[in-house]
């Protein structure tokens, strides 16, 4: 089977036949509920029009029913992810014309008509703060509004988890300017329960394992606080590349109490204490603009900026704060090297801040590490980057599955006991892939919870890890001996 996973996102016609699919939709009924002619449509779902108006989109999100992370896609697709247009889905949300918005913010029609077409891109940050207390926007839909508009929201948000967290110990800079401020956060990693989390990565270190010959490699690549080195870590999809990060994230906000008795795996007794750790989700599309990734990573690391952020502007400011060994996590870089904004410039301007050297670097002191299903180079080809702006990844560390001590210090880390003949049985399906092994874990736990003492679990536990079957085919080293695999028909 094949497991080289293209980068390569969907278009807009394919996205677009996929929600029509979903919501049984013909070509005439959608044209008819969007107010265009079929022949557009058909233009829209073939690629002959590749970008349609975004008030035409924002039709699309009604009547698709779409939640924000599926909109923004749709948005980015078509160049639509604008704050322009965040403010026109949101004024018909709540039910306003164009007038009526207008008036009750008091300003001039034509004044909110050029900010939703684009063309004043940058309003007044007092009128973005009063328009999210009329549109009545959620802390995380605040996030987001206010970084499009080039505004520092009043509100954080968990660069990992989504979760809006609050800023606390602001301290003001030496300088008397107030484009900028310095402060301090503090991220609580609370402890999970004891249950199985399949489908979604890890929430606190303890539920990470394995790994450990990628840690490793990671360990001697920080080795020298003020020469760090970049690494590449491969795997395909759930083969835990997020959990990987998140665990690198977490670990040293993380009271030792707290981990397991052999954490941190791999590393002996270093813990990266005096580093610093920046996380970057490019499937979020508010990472996909160069103003408000860069914000980001300031905002992570302490600094707030009052202003729109550009390249110079962020290396000016990093150079400024950047005062203990910083590591930048980039996960999913393929979605970043795809978003037309992200373009050559940015990447080289980005890449140039690791040098060692004075010239526009920053001394050895910022570190990257990303993940990708394939090397990096052959990626950035695919994607149309010079692939040799990325030459600084010299070393990558690819994933594996667990080892059968590994696979089962998984298992009985969760609150129900499961029997030997069980955990045998899930081990040899799994091929000790943490995916599949959370997915069959969960599906005995659910039978014993529910009182069934059948066998049925494990025919709902084959379907369920069935689309992710592609992982058993990747050259392993750990799986059990004699391992045989019972592949659903």
């Amino acid at each position: 089977m094949n497991t080289d996973f293209p980068q390569r996102k969907r278009s807009f016609g394919e996205l677009l036949f996929r929600y029509m699919k979903i919501n049984r939709l013909m070509v005439n009924e959608l044209a008819s509920q969007i107010d265009i002619t079929p022949e557009t449509l058909e233009h829209w779902l073939n690629g002959e029009i590749k970008n349609p108006g975004c008030h035409h989109v924002i039709k699309l999100v009604s009547v698709f029913k779409l939640n924000d992370e599926q909109r923004n896609e749709l948005f980015s697709l078509v160049g639509c992810y604008q704050f322009g247009v965040l403010l026109d889905l949101y004024r018909a949300e709540n039910g306003f014309n164009n007038s009526e918005l207008a008036q009750k913010l008091g300003v001039a029609r034509i004044t909110l008509t050029r900010w939703r077409d684009g063309v004043v891109k940058r309003p007044a940050c007092e009128n973005v703060a009063e328009l999210a207390l009329i549109l009545k926007l959620s802390p995380e839909r605040q996030y987001e509004f206010f970084l499009l508009a080039g505004c520092t929201p009043p509100v954080r948000l968990d660069p990992i988890s989504g979760i809006i967290i609050d800023a606390i110990d602001t301290i003001e800079t030496d300088s008397p300017s107030t484009d900028q401020e310095q402060f301090e956060t503090r991220i609580e990693v609370k402890q999970p329960e004891p249950i199985p989390i399949p489908g979604i990565p890890i929430t606190h270190p303890c539920q990470f394992f394995g790994q450990i010959a990628v840690l490793k490699k990671i360990r001697w690549a920080w080795r020298q606080p003020s020469a760090l080195r970049h690494l590449a870590v491969i795997g395909d999809r759930r083969s835990g590349k997020t959990s990987l990060l998140k665990y690198l994230y977490y670990l040293t906000q993380t009271p030792q109490t707290d981990l397991r008795s052999e954490q941190p795996q791999g590393w002996k007794d270093w813990l990266p204490h005096d580093f610093q750790f920046v996380f970057v989700d490019f499937q979020m599309a508010v990472m996909s603009k160069p103003e408000t990734l860069l914000s980001s990573i300031l905002e992570q690391l302490g600094v707030r900026i009052h202003k729109q952020c550009d390249l110079i502007q962020f290396s000016t400011t990093l150079a400024k704060h950047l005062n203990k060994p910083t590591i930048i996590l980039m996960d999913e870089i393929g979605r970043g090297l795809q978003a037309p904004a992200l373009d050559g410039h940015f990447w080289s301007g980005l890449l140039a801040l690791t040098k060692t050297n004075g010239n526009g670097g920053m001394n050895g002191k910022l570190g990257l590490v990303i993940t990708a299903p394939k090397s990096i180079q052959i990626l950035a080809q695919e994607c149309d980057q010079d692939p040799s702006l990325f030459t600084i990844f010299g070393d990558s560390a690819h994933l594996t599955a667990l080892t059968e001590t590994e696979a089962r210090d998984l298992i009985n880390s969760f609150s129900h006991a499961l029997t030997e003949a069980d955990i045998d049985w899930i081990l040899q399906q799994s091929g000790c892939w943490p995916a599949l092994l959370q997915l069959l874990c969960d599906a005995r736990l659910f039978a014993l919870e529910d009182g069934d003492t059948t066998d049925n679990w494990k025919t709902d536990g084959l379907e369920r890890i069935e689309p992710f079957l592609y992982l058993l085919n990747t050259n392993n080293t750990n799986t059990p001996s004699g391992v045989t695999f019972d592949v659903p028909p």
